[in-house]
């Protein structure tokens, strides 16, 4: 996987193709997304990155930081965390569950274009990453089982989760389907 050489912020099509490639990846490893809900094309805020639904609700995309509109490496960074977030976009926040899976996604796919992995030195998004890393058979594996069982990281509750993976300690399932931080 190759990323272009031009300038984000100067490359919608570069910038929606490798949107789709991500999507492409992202539901190879954890499943489908919601096709009831539209993709848009990303885009710059000072405030990003995160999720941002549309006024209708019928779709979203993702809002990227204002760092990424120069760098190919922060777009795959971003992008790749939100992604995970447009397979089933809620206006909600999102459970710690969700939140885990879509950083182990942002440093997956970094490493898919074989560039250097932004790392978390502590925080919430390192607490989730730890916390999904610990469900039997690997992080995608885990997530695929919740989407088929919930339909979407998000909707997972405790019990479910705790019928999912019964080896698992009681309190870090709990966790997990606890709301986490705002997209």
């Amino acid at each position: 996987m190759q990323l272009p050489t031009s300038i984000p912020e100067h490359d919608p099509s570069g910038l929606w193709a490798l949107q789709l490639e991500l999507l492409a990846l992202a539901e190879q490893l954890v499943g489908e997304r919601d096709s009831s809900k539209n993709i848009y094309q990303p885009a710059f805020h000072e405030n990003g990155p995160h999720l941002r639904n549309t006024p209708t609700l019928d779709g979203a995309f993702a809002e990227l930081g204002l760092g990424s509109k120069v760098s190919w490496p922060i777009v795959v960074f971003e992008m790749a965390h939100e992604t995970i977030h447009l397979l089933n976009p809620t206006v909600s926040c999102t459970n710690w569950l969700e939140e885990g899976v879509a950083v182990e996604f942002s440093l997956y796919a970094q490493g898919q274009y074989g560039l250097s992995i932004h790392s978390l030195q502590s925080g919430p998004y390192l607490e989730a990453l730890e916390m999904v890393r610990t469900l039997p058979g690997g992080t995608f594996s885990a997530a695929y089982r919740v989407r088929e069982s919930a339909g979407s990281l998000n909707a997972a509750t405790f019990e479910q989760l705790s019928t999912l993976f019964p080896t698992c300690e009681s309190t870090g399932l709990r966790q997990l389907s606890k709301i986490c931080v705002p997209r």
